[in-house]
């Protein structure tokens, strides 16, 4: 017998780019161009995740119809990297002091 051919849907339009995926630790600071109000100021540079960011405009904002606080974004919620530097590492420090190491170990395949 004849089948019933089924009209395929139309392939969709997509005018949004597509949404890449952010890192978990994604963070944004509140910044302003303009003058802002006290409980922006006291924010400005903090950086917080950005699923645990206030939204905007801040709930105390004074300014809030003319708020002009906006969000930057930042790959990472540290700013600076807070590792000290490595003091051990032979290649960074050269040892000035005294060499108190003896020539032979305390093994004993080193002592024969």
């Amino acid at each position: 017998m004849w089948k019933r051919r089924i009209k395929a849907p139309p392939p969709t339009k997509q005018s949004i780019a597509p949404v890449t995926a952010r890192s978990p630790w994604h963070a944004v600071s509140i910044t302003s161009s303009a003058a802002c109000c006290p409980a922006a100021m006291g924010l400005l540079g903090t950086r917080f995740l950005s699923k645990e960011a206030p939204g905007l405009p801040l709930g105390a904002c004074s300014m809030s119809a003319k708020c002009r606080c906006s969000y930057q974004h930042h790959d990472d919620r540290r700013g600076l990297s807070r590792r000290t530097p490595d003091v051990w590492n032979p290649g960074r420090v050269s040892y000035s002091g005294e060499e108190r190491r003896r020539q032979r170990g305390r093994r004993s395949l080193d002592l024969k």
